[in-house]
């Protein structure tokens, strides 16, 4: 007769490890003195394997160790038993590594498993640290996949539910599940990493009929540890994405289509709940969860394919066993009506406080920017600075883009913006209304940025600590500073700065630890989830970028700046390292994704280009303005100087990871405030872009500092004993209500001190190019007066070419100086020094028919302190005999050049004659009057046709083989210098022609690969993973490692529990070949089974 012990059915317990604490001790301690005797254990062990395998063995000695390669996700890695244990005939216990098990949890489990004839079954989980609390005795669940845990934080187990009774789902922290079910499912999906592995694999089990029971008096102890262990993930997200792919996967195909409606209208609903009660994080998840299941589709179907032939029951039945009506609404009744105010405990309390602070919080931010922003919101955002109009049509800005004919200036063949193609792809979600996006595209940005932020402050533990944050970013002077003049390009530096610092901090793992922690902590994960923090930086600053082509030097600056603090604070080694590859993947990412364009700027002025020309002296700016963002027209900017107080304050007060931030902000505030005032002075090595955008990286660095001082003040002042760190405390809270107070004074105007008349709203007065012809306007003056991005001509004066009286977008873009600027440079300088004064003929041929002269713009010079223009400069084009002064605006001083060309025209043979002539002197003496405007309104974008007589067809762009003039028989006329600059074209006889530029194929290649490179960081940063294709091959793929053990054939029935005890008082002696290696382990008990 065999032995007792060989008649209990196998048992092979699975448990997944991935780097534990010190509590993995009594794990293994709790496996080890199970006293089910036909019990074997296969560990799996994830990430850095370490000691772990000598710990284990020693513990267990019997115990299998399997090292996998890492994957995220437990259900991933449990599926490994599939493989490596053989046979159907017996039970697999799925555990987590922080699971401790009473000693006859494994026995009592499998008795009812045969008693209740069940599938799966599951025992009681108690707290780790209070056994005397219930943790989880199964879910409930609604038919949208919402989880009622049935019963409340902090209830005391008094027995009431040690009865077994069946639920719908249990708690993948430890499964039995018999090995043929969990064979015949597939294990659990594997699409699942983190967060509902456990509902998905019940819900299926009861597909084939399996009962899933929860077993009270098996009781295991569960430490329920995942977020703290991985705070790099998005918990929340996770469990709404996956809920919701586990409905879409499993409901029924009939009820599937009223159910999708009912899940929208749900998450909608819950979402305005969410914000209300203080449950931001988990309102946004269901929303993020609900729009990601779109993409989803392909393989949502796909896996309700494969596993359709599981279905075994009606889904009418697993309907019936699910809750009716919501399980959130339920646990919330049950939940109120257990816990009265009187006893919640305090931890609760504060949460729930916490959470009405973060509701009130982000109604004061969107409130402030609404209050703030109100006129502009209706009558549409002046057209000041760079907030020149997107124009009409986003489809004309993706042709400009994909021309290859960039019209900034006189216009060269080159890469357009990059940003003209993603303000066209914006527009959609404005339904294509460009006058709707423009104005978000500046209000918005202030809501993105604060939105930036409390990502960014995620590393915070404190809710108080994050809004405090939050409220300071929006609320210091620079935003409304910066719309008040129209400074795009820092506005979006401002909004993006955020994002981009929280991917490097989530890439380094950067994280809060416990209160009492010296020093920090940073969190580990898989490669998958390392690629997408670095994708998302890359996409963050690539679109900043193809609007503010600094914005990877910036970047740089801050992830070094970041990373020396980092080394100073007591952090892992590796978190600087990683900080460092996150700024410099995201910076050379940031470029290569906008190289067409950004290859423009390669060469002479091309960084001047970049970050504007000098100014003549210095800037005109104290320390104080700069301190206090004294960059605009917003009033009462002074009070701003207390936000500086928090950065000493936070330094002094903090520590641990308090500490950690506060070091990081004042590496920030001093770094980027150091190099403001040098560059405003003059004494910085190397040229910076304008103060607005030094002065981001300091607003993040004071909002920062405002956040670590709340959170030192809650965990590290608070509560201790008095000396010199309350009152330190105190005056410094006191000092971030001080600083916020300019932002009071912003709301008033309700358009941030934005101007209602703006210089280019004036320059539409100029006459329409019909039917004169197509003209260019000069703009020359101040740098910062000009209402169009300015190639530099002297210090402190630029001036900028535009085409008709209309500017938008495209001109508010800076470019490198062309082919044909030294021919205007020529002409300035023949009239500064009055060696001309027919400066109008030396520039008729590039299409110049007006040179204004801008006064007053509205933000940086005003009517009521208005900015003298460049001295000389009126009187010297006064003198020009053909630049005549017009009426105009009292914006500006206008002239028109009586000796202009039309950009498209048919010369006079005078003028035909000069055209063959180069030099500057016969240029000032020919008369060009006369030609005759053709294809008027006509661009680059379209072939325009004509009829001409005989003679020469003038256009005024630098010569370009890609401009080509073809007659109505097809053949082409060939081109010549004109003027020694422009193009023209010699036509023999009279009749049609037409005008076109042909993009080159090479081009096109190019931006197809740009296209590629945007849609591969867009999917690597959304994190959808894309299924790779299978391929067919000509023989199956051998698998290399064999079966651990086997189960089969079972032998036997339940072993009685008294048989259990006499066993489990004589355990079997282990192999004395256990060496504690990872080869030793993985060693084959195949002599023990055939015995």
């Amino acid at each position: 007769m065999e032995p007792a012990s060989t008649l209990a059915p196998p048992v092979v317990a699975v448990m997944v490890v991935h780097e534990p604490g010190a509590w993995f001790d009594d794990v293994l301690a709790g496996l080890a003195r199970q006293d089910y005797a036909n019990l074997k254990t296969l560990v799996l062990v994830t990430g850095e394997a370490g000691d772990l395998p000598a710990r284990i063995t020693a513990a267990v000695p019997r115990a299998f160790v399997r090292a996998v390669e890492h994957r995220d996700g437990f259900g991933r890695v449990a599926n490994e038993v599939l493989r490596l244990v053989e046979g159907d005939n017996g039970f697999f216990c799925l555990l987590h590594d922080d699971v401790a098990l009473e000693p006859d949890a494994i026995r009592l489990l499998v008795e009812e498993m045969y008693r209740s004839n069940a599938g799966i079954v599951g025992p009681k989980l108690v707290e780790w640290n209070d056994p005397t609390v219930l943790q989880h005795v199964g879910y409930g669940v609604d038919r949208f996949g919402e989880i009622d845990p049935l019963v409340e934080p902090g209830e005391t187990d008094q027995e009431q539910h040690d009865a077994v009774r069946d639920v719908f789902a249990l708690p993948s922290a430890c499964l039995l599940v018999r090995a043929d079910l969990f064979r015949s499912l597939g294990g659990f999906d594997p699409d699942i990493g983190f967060h509902g592995e456990d509902l998905d694999l019940c819900w299926r089990a009861h597909h084939q009929g399996a009962r899933v029971l929860v077993v009270p008096s098996a009781r295991a102890r569960h430490l329920e540890s995942l977020e703290s262990r991985r705070p790099d993930l998005p918990h929340e997200v996770l469990r709404a994405r996956h809920r919701m792919r586990t409905v879409a996967t499993l409901s029924g195909a009939r009820r599937l289509p009223l159910l999708a409606v009912q899940l929208v209208l749900v998450t909608l609903a819950q979402f305005v709940i969410g914000v209300v009660t203080g449950h931001v994080a988990r309102a946004f998840a269901g929303v993020r969860a609900l729009v990601g299941l779109v993409p989803r589709l392909p393989r949502i179907i796909g896996r309700r394919r494969a596993i359709s032939s599981q279905r075994l029951v009606p889904d009418r039945e697993v309907v019936g066993l699910q809750l009716r009506g919501s399980a959130r609404v339920a646990a919330h009744l049950r939940s109120r009506d257990a816990r009265p105010d009187a006893q919640r405990s305090p931890g609760r309390a504060w949460r729930e406080r916490a959470g009405a602070a973060a509701v009130v919080g982000w109604l004061l931010i969107i409130g402030f920017v609404l209050a703030g922003s109100r006129e502009l919101l209706t009558g549409g955002v002046p057209p000041v600075g760079q907030f020149l109009p997107f124009g009409d049509s986003p489809r004309e800005l993706l042709d400009r883009y994909l021309s290859g004919w960039s019209s900034e200036g006189l216009g060269r063949t080159g890469a357009s913006p990059t940003g003209l193609a993603l303000i066209a792809v914006a527009s959609a979600g404005t339904l294509f209304r460009t006058g709707a996006l423009h104005t978000v595209g500046v209000v918005g940005l202030l809501l993105l940025g604060a939105v930036g932020m409390w990502r960014l402050t995620a590393a915070f533990s404190i809710t108080r600590a994050r809004l405090a944050s939050t409220i300071v970013y929006v609320a210091v002077p620079l935003p409304a500073q910066l719309v008040s003049t129209g400074r795009w390009s820092a506005l979006a530096c401002l909004a993006a700065l955020p994002w981009s610092i929280d991917a490097m901090r989530s890439h380094a793992g950067l994280g809060p630890g416990p209160r009492e922690e010296v020093g920090e902590r940073t969190a580990t994960f898989g490669t998958r989830r390392h690629v997408q923090l670095l994708a998302g930086g890359v996409l963050v600053g690539a679109i900043a970028t193809a609007f503010v082509p600094v914005y990877p030097a910036v970047l740089l600056v801050v992830g070094v700046l970041i990373a020396v603090a980092t080394l100073l604070t007591g952090a892992p080694a590796m978190a600087p390292l990683r900080l460092l590859a996150a700024a410099g993947v995201a910076a050379i990412g940031a470029v290569v994704l906008n190289l067409p364009w950004l290859l423009e700027f390669a060469g002479d002025g091309g960084w001047t280009a970049i970050v504007g020309g000098a100014p003549a002296g210095d800037r005109g700016l104290t320390v104080f303005e700069l301190a206090t963002f004294d960059v605009g027209n917003a009033v009462v900017v002074a009070l701003a100087v207390a936000l500086y107080v928090p950065v000493l304050a936070g330094i002094l007060l903090g520590r641990g990871w308090r500490l950690g931030w506060a070091t990081r902000a004042g590496f920030l505030v001093v770094g980027f405030g150091w190099m403001a005032v040098l560059d405003d002075s003059g004494s910085f090595p190397v040229r910076l872009p304008e103060p607005g955008i030094v002065l981001v990286p300091v607003a993040v660095g004071l909002a920062l500092a405002a956040g670590c001082l709340v959170a030192a003040f809650e965990l590290d002042v608070r509560g201790g004993s008095f000396g010199w760190r309350q009152p330190l405390a105190i005056a410094s809270l006191a000092t971030i209500a001080v600083g916020v107070v300019p932002a009071l004074f912003t709301v008033g105007s309700g358009r941030f001190e934005t101007p209602e008349t703006t210089l280019v709203d004036l320059s539409g007065q100029l006459p329409d190019e019909v039917p004169a012809g197509d003209y260019r306007v000069l703009w020359i003056g101040r740098d910062d007066v000009v209402p169009a991005s300015t190639v530099p001509y002297r210090p402190g004066i630029g001036y900028a070419l535009t085409d008709g009286p209309d500017l938008d977008a495209g001109d508010a873009f800076p470019a490198r100086p062309g082919p044909g600027d030294p021919d205007v440079v020529f002409a300035l300088d023949a009239i500064a020094t009055g060696s001309t004064t027919r400066g109008g003929r030396l520039l008729a041929p590039l299409g110049v028919r007006f040179v204004a002269v801008p006064l007053v713009d509205g933000a940086v010079s005003t009517n009521d302190d208005p900015l003298d223009p460049p001295a000389g400069l009126l009187d010297a084009l006064g003198d020009q005999l053909d630049l005549a002064e017009v009426y105009s605006p009292p914006n500006f001083v206008l002239y028109e050049n009586r000796a202009w060309v039309p950009e498209r025209s048919v010369l006079t043979p005078e003028g035909a004659e000069s055209s063959r002539d180069a030099s500057a002197a016969a240029l000032a003496q020919a008369d060009l009057a006369g030609a005759t405007p053709i294809m008027v309104g006509s661009d680059h974008l379209e072939p325009a046709t004509a009829e001409v007589p005989a003679g020469t067809v003038h256009l005024g762009v630098p010569g370009d083989p890609h401009w080509r003039l073809v007659l109505a028989d097809g053949s082409e006329v060939a081109s010549r210098p004109a003027f020694g600059t422009t193009m023209a074209f010699d036509v023999a006889a009279p009749g049609s022609v037409t005008l076109e530029y042909r993009t080159s194929v090479a081009f096109t290649g190019f931006l197809l690969a740009q296209l590629v490179l945007w849609v591969l960081v867009v999917v690597g940063a959304s994190g959808v993973q894309v299924r790779r294709p299978r391929w067919r091959s000509a023989a199956p793929v051998a698998v290399v490692d064999d079966p651990v053990f086997t189960m089969d054939p079972m032998i036997g029935t339940p072993m009685p529990s008294e048989v259990t005890s006499t066993a489990a008082a004589n355990p079997v002696e282990p192999h004395d070949d256990s060496t504690g290696s990872l080869a030793a382990v993985l060693r084959t008990e195949r002599e023990d089974e055939s015995s």
